[in-house]
Parts: structure tokens; sequence; C-alpha cells
């Protein structure tokens, strides 16, 4: 998990969801989409996106960039293994390509972590969920970026999300956080992703998510999300 620490901080400057970079521009200034999708306007340029990888029955690999829209990466086609989520950067053209809104070439890309969804799981360690753009629910995935506190030996932590956890709600779910015993000596942040797609079906509809995890402070905290099921 470390070595997204370092892809964080030499990418912090520039990181920001479907924005483009031209001259003085700060991040964020030109957002192109909100949290459902919606297009607001031409996205040609240089931004960076997290994004699913995923193939057609023809064995096109594209980009699932949020609930509804999709991409072809031109120079990623030979480097698709399986369906998984990513932080890239792309430089994109807003001409569409068959049945994908955009096509692109991909700059950078670097595979999330995977964390465990499950019914039950160990680990109580602290952890903060940063409210930024790669904090998102977005095609069955829930994305955290988050910050914990590391030691400094090689010890890998896990992440889990546990399900069932209200009687009565099935879209409340827990975060946990095992340091397996690490040190907490210093603070960094990383990218952790989880298909909670397995939830009870929306039917095309968005239900609330509601996520609660406990925080550096050691006080209990809780964010909602937006979650309709991948189709």
């Amino acid at each position: 998990m470390k070595k997204y620490l370092a892809i964080l901080v030499a990418a912090s400057a520039v990181l920001f969801s479907c924005s483009k970079m031209e001259g003085d521009v700060m991040p964020g200034d030109y957002d192109h989409y909100n949290q459902h999708g919606a297009q607001s306007e031409d996205i040609s340029g240089v931004f960076n996106a997290i994004v699913t990888v995923k193939k057609t029955p023809t064995d096109s690999v594209y980009f699932q960039i949020n609930d509804s829209e999709t991409i072809y990466p031109a120079n990623y086609q030979s480097k698709y293994t399986r369906m998984e989520r990513i932080i890239c950067c792309v430089n994109a053209s807003s001409r569409p390509t068959g049945r994908f809104n955009y096509t692109c070439n991909v700059e950078w890309a670097e595979p999330i972590e995977e964390g465990l969804v499950t019914d039950s799981a160990v680990g109580r360690d602290p952890i903060d969920i940063i409210d930024d753009w790669m904090t998102s629910v977005e095609d069955g995935y829930l994305t955290l970026h988050y910050n914990a506190l590391w030691g400094n030996t090689p010890t890998i932590h896990s992440f889990s999300i546990v399900t069932g956890t209200s009687s009565d709600n099935p879209y409340v779910l827990v975060l946990r956080h095992d340091a397996k015993g690490d040190a907490q000596d210093w603070a960094g942040d990383g990218l952790v992703c989880f298909d909670i797609n397995s939830l009870p079906d929306t039917e095309g509809q968005y239900k609330e998510l509601t996520l609660k995890w406990n925080n550096l402070e050691g006080s209990a905290s809780e964010r909602q999300f937006k979650f309709k099921t991948r189709e």
C-alpha cells in the first residue's frame, strides 16, 4: 500500500476529477461531471480520473468513468488483465468511438488496492477518510482516499467493508482497518477500493449508502453516498 503514497504525493498538485489543466487553471475550476455523471461540457484535454477497466464481449478494452459514461483508451488495449479500478491520467477527446462516449490516450495508470467485502472482519485501528474527488461511489465500487498511521517497517495493512451491520438497512457499511500491529509513527494517505455490487440490487435507482468508521481522533464518523447497482 505504501507505493500509493508516493503516487499521490507526486500527483497531488494536479489530481482532480475530470477537469482540464489549461495554463493557470486550478484543479476543480472546470468540473465536467456531477456526482451522477451528468456531462456539463466538452471533456477534451488532460485530466486525472479513477475508472473501472472493462472489456466488451468483442474484446474492446474501455474505461467506465462514472455510472453511465465510457471512454475508449486507444493505447491501453494490450494491458487488460481483468476488471479492476485504476487511477490514471488521460489525454481525452470528445470524439465518440462506436459505443463509447469519448476516446483517450493514457499518460500513466496505477491499479488501486482492493479491500475485502465481508460480513465480519477484524481490525479496529483508526483511519480518516479524505473528502475529495477520489472518495466516491461509482460503477458498483466504493473508492476511498484515506489517511492512516504507519510505522517504519514494511507492514501491510488490511482494509475491509463489513456488511449486514443494520438489521433493517442493507446499505449501512462499516469500514475496518487492521494495521497488523504496525507502529503509529507518521500519517500518510493511500487509496483502496471495494466492490460493493453484491449489495441488494437497487433496480436502476439510487439508494443512500452510509459508511461508518473510527477516525484518527478516536471518534465515530460516518458519510453518506449515492449507490446504484452496476449494470
